[in-house]
């Protein structure tokens, strides 16, 4: 297994922001693809997307081949879960729906091996192949898309290990109360939505925790979720060649 991080940790250590996706589209050839054209990081979405664990399995190999580095987000933070995800050849998790430090920490114990964690070393298969058990400790992400996480980020990011974070805009702001469809990123946040992610980013900077968004002065950003970039591009397409040849 490579060194963890590839062209994300370049990316950081030379004080540029990383650029990511988001990929959801099953099967290998799309995240491949993204990963070959330059993306720093991908992310392979295991909480809505429609993967197999092979699958995930072989696009993380096929991933880390290019350089890129290869995130997962979990779907959801049980023990058996993240310790499924560590099993894999990856860089980091993205560890969602945390609603307070002592979630936060629960899971942050999943990803480090005893005696600083509770992380499993049970399976054989992975060490023997890719060294699993004797590689870096992967990133750990933190996606803060509940309010009970806001109000305890301080405490979080200064007492435990994360090494970023990221906010779920839309599933943030359902925890708000605020319509999840009328937020428009980019867009004017509703008042208490943008306290949220002001608290986030300012516990970030003072804990030294990269922050991850899609503004200036981030550490990272996505640019965006591979099933709208294929969509569109397959649109625009379908516009050029009517364009040139008529048709409709």
């Amino acid at each position: 297994m490579t060194a963890v991080g590839g062209r994300y940790a370049e990316a950081q250590a030379e004080g540029r922001m990383a650029f990511g996706v988001f990929c959801a589209l099953d099967g290998l050839a799309v995240s491949h693809l993204f990963a070959s054209v330059g993306y720093d990081f991908v992310i392979l979405d295991l909480q809505h997307a429609a993967f197999t664990w092979p699958d995930v399995e072989n696009a993380c190999f096929r991933i880390r081949s290019t350089g890129a580095a290869v995130f997962l987000r979990t779907a959801s933070t049980e023990p058996a879960e993240v310790n499924l995800a560590l099993d894999l050849p990856v860089d980091g998790l993205i560890l969602p729906n945390v609603a307070s430090f002592d979630q936060a920490a629960a899971a942050v114990a999943q990803t480090k091996f005893p005696p600083v964690g509770e992380r499993s070393l049970g399976n054989e298969r992975h060490d023997t192949i890719w060294q699993a058990y004797s590689s870096p400790d992967p990133l750990v992400g933190l996606l803060v898309e509940h309010r009970g996480a806001v109000a305890e980020i301080e405490r979080i990011l200064a007492e435990l290990p994360i090494d970023f974070v990221w906010i779920g805009l839309h599933d943030l702001a359902a925890s708000y109360g605020i319509d999840p469809h009328a937020v428009v990123i980019g867009g004017e946040m509703p008042e208490a939505l943008a306290a949220a992610i002001d608290r986030t980013r300012t516990a970030a900077r003072a804990t030294g925790v990269r922050y991850w968004a899609g503004e200036p002065g981030a550490d990272a950003t996505i640019a965006g979720v591979d099933a709208r970039i294929v969509r569109q591009a397959a649109i625009d397409a379908l516009a050029r060649v009517r364009e040139r040849f008529g048709g409709s």
